[in-house]
């Protein structure tokens, strides 16, 4: 159920084990996604657990039509007949069904699964992981000479391609470009992506250190300690690779600062509103773009993680190694979609923190209105 990633962090199957507490649910009884994401350990995970619902390959095996809306409407069904059909399943299990809505829901929802919370278990290791972040350069400013870049797409909602692109800082010739491609278990989850994304990128850089093309600088796309719980991804594979690492985003999803008026060069902190404290900085980069949000990743300072930031982003928005990563993940994910004669959209990495709507964002849109019980 676990697939063990170095420094003894085990990242779980969240879509078996999703799919596996479908199996307690006894008959006559239906659940919901709100439900099932509490089980999980967090009932953010709502939407998560719809994804997994409306990918559900084997749906005779794992009964996902016992899932419904917290107010009781059926809602879709992935399955042959659609929602037709998830209503003939119900009422043959004995559940009241009148106008697509389960009658008297109170009376026929399950909420009593025996289960691990594995997501409250992430949730210590994000607090343990921060507590060993290094929050100083390991190395000045003026030493460094090579600067990498991460990223990911997804040809499909289970299997995610990474990329990793080295450039020569003062030339910004590339030294070194390489993809690793996996299937991924688990879902997309505000604040927990980096169990998403590890199984992909920590690999891929352990390949690339062995054949000695690690960057001195890592600049990964997602959150280093401007986090909830000051542990993103960038602060992950830092940790784990014992390497510098800047985490740049291009939406915040937690601090505080008004970036209303910035000019191209500018920057602003980004405070913790809980503490107060600054945990990254709001850089803009192009003038006619919203700024980047900058933040330790591991052993770099937040000073020099922003003039990395400005100086490599040149004439685009994001800087030059993600810029580079970001293309050749996409062009290799499109790929692998066009040998497998796969139509729908390409989904982008999905950290909620793009500036527009990712090309992605038709497709996931089934599951996440499946999951209105937020």
């Amino acid at each position: 159920m676990a697939d063990p990633i170095a420094g003894g962090i085990e990242i779980p199957d969240l879509r078996r084990y999703t799919l596996e507490l479908l199996r307690q649910v006894p008959p006559g009884k239906v659940t919901t996604y709100r439900a099932l994401a509490i089980a999980l350990g967090d009932p953010r995970a709502a939407r998560a657990v719809g994804q997994i619902m409306a990918t559900n390959e084997h749906p005779d095996v794992y009964p996902c039509y016992k899932v419904v809306h917290s107010d009781g409407s059926v809602g879709a069904y992935s399955a042959p007949g659609g929602t037709a059909t998830k209503i003939e399943k119900l009422q043959a299990d004995g559940v009241p069904i009148e106008d697509g809505r389960v009658v008297r829901l109170r009376e026929h929802v399950f909420y009593q699964f025996q289960t691990e919370k594995p997501l409250e278990r992430l949730r210590r290791l994000q607090e343990e992981l921060s507590g060993r972040v290094v929050r100083e350069p390991a190395l000045s400013l003026s030493d460094i000479r090579t600067v990498g870049g991460v990223d990911l797409a997804y040809p499909g909602p289970w299997e995610g391609v990474g990329a990793y692109v080295a450039l020569d800082r003062g030339t910004g010739r590339v030294l070194a470009a390489k993809t690793h491609r996996c299937e991924v278990t688990f879902p997309y989850i505000p604040t927990y992506l980096a169990f998403r994304e590890m199984p992909v990128l920590l690999p891929l850089l352990q390949q690339v250190r062995d054949e000695g093309k690690l960057a001195e600088v890592l600049l990964v796309d997602g959150s280093g300690i401007l986090h909830h719980r000051h542990a993103g991804i960038a602060s992950h594979l830092g940790v784990l690779l014992d390497h510098p690492t800047v985490g740049v985003i291009k939406r915040l999803l937690y601090g505080s600062v008004d970036v209303k008026g910035m000019e191209k060069g500018e920057v602003r902190p980004v405070r913790d509103p809980q503490t107060g404290d600054v945990i990254g900085m709001a850089v803009k980069t192009h003038e006619r773009a919203d700024p980047l949000y900058v933040s330790i990743g591991h052993k770099v300072g937040l000073e020099m993680a922003v003039e990395l930031v400005r100086e490599l982003s040149g004439k685009h928005k994001l800087p030059e190694p993600i810029r580079r990563a970001h293309e050749l993940c996409t062009q290799e994910a499109r790929a692998r979609r066009s040998q497998e004669g796969r139509t729908a959209p390409l989904l982008q990495a999905d950290t909620g923190s793009a500036e527009k709507p990712k090309e992605g964002a038709q497709r996931q849109k089934k599951p996440r209105q499946m999951a209105l019980d937020l």
